[in-house]
């Protein structure tokens, strides 16, 4: 697996590109580095084999840094984590910052440090804040840099396409909330962990949201012509999706499920996952 060329996103903002293995339709995972005053920060690096840690080492070279600060993880999951042993080998200073919520699934080697909404890191005179975006994952983080109105978004939005919200992890209420307070931020830049890097506001952010209550329109759609299975609503909803991520899909449609259920919107009538489930 390669690393593809990086992209100066905006002055102190690299994208790079990592191949990684993560859901389809995607096949990278975007580690970005921010710096200032030539300090340097690297955002979910996903993976960390020697050309990669030639490529983090070039982009910091760009960018003028003299000390790597960290890493921040906007969340565990593998693809977002691959490179951080590699890092710590290369740069034995630096800390680990990840979500305080997530820090049981971080490695104990790592010794990472817990991160929390409205928490501040200095990046030289720079400040970054961390801001929370849970619904992805357990305890998702998004790091704003209001000075650039940059917001690096990890898992909250795609550059392109859809994110996937699912069971286990995954609340598609928590989820709505978050893209709500990342939109209030007013962001100039949206960089995402997966597709190119928004540079249309916060529209990446209202379309998400959009297309997130659209599914849930269309599964009480379904549901209105009676009970169905969660294998009869995969199939009414995703009528196309290859057999290898049907399990994929059928737990994003157990996510709206449960926010429905909680609502008392839809009642769950069987003994297992597969419902039969109903309208209330």
């Amino acid at each position: 697996m390669s690393a593809l060329e990086p992209e100066a996103v905006v002055e102190g903002v690299v994208r790079l590109p990592l191949a990684t293995t993560t859901l389809p339709p995607f096949r990278h995972t975007n580690a970005y580095l921010l710096a200032a005053d030539g300090v340097g920060l690297v955002v979910d690096p996903g993976a960390g084999e020697d050309h990669v840690l030639g490529a983090f080492d070039a982009a910091l070279d760009s960018l003028g840094v003299r000390l790597v600060k960290g890493i921040v993880l906007t969340h565990t999951h593998r693809d977002h984590v691959g490179g951080v042993d590699t890092l710590q080998q290369r740069y034995p200073d630096l800390t680990v910052w990840a979500p305080a919520g997530e820090l049981a699934r971080c490695e104990p080697r790592w010794r990472a440090v817990g991160l929390r909404h409205g928490r501040r890191l200095m990046l030289g005179s720079a400040v970054l804040t961390a801001i929370g975006t849970p619904g992805h994952s357990l305890d998702h983080l998004s790091l704003w840099w209001s000075q650039l109105r940059l917001l690096v978004a990890g898992d909250l939005v795609a550059g392109e396409g859809s994110m996937w919200v699912g069971l286990p992890d995954g609340d598609v209420a928590v989820y709505l909330d978050s893209l709500a307070r990342a939109a209030a931020l007013d962001p100039l830049l949206v960089a995402p962990a997966h597709g190119p890097v928004r540079r249309d506001g916060a529209a990446v952010l209202h379309t998400a949201r959009a297309h997130r209550l659209q599914r849930e329109a269309e599964l009480l759609t379904t549901l209105r012509d009676g009970p169905a299975s969660l294998p009869r609503l995969r199939e009414a909803l995703y009528p196309e999706v290859p057999e290898a991520t049907r399990d994929f899909a059928e737990r994003s449609i157990l996510a709206h499920l449960l926010k429905l259920m909680r609502e008392r919107r839809v009642a769950h009538l069987g003994d297992g996952p597969d419902g039969p489930y109903a309208l209330v």
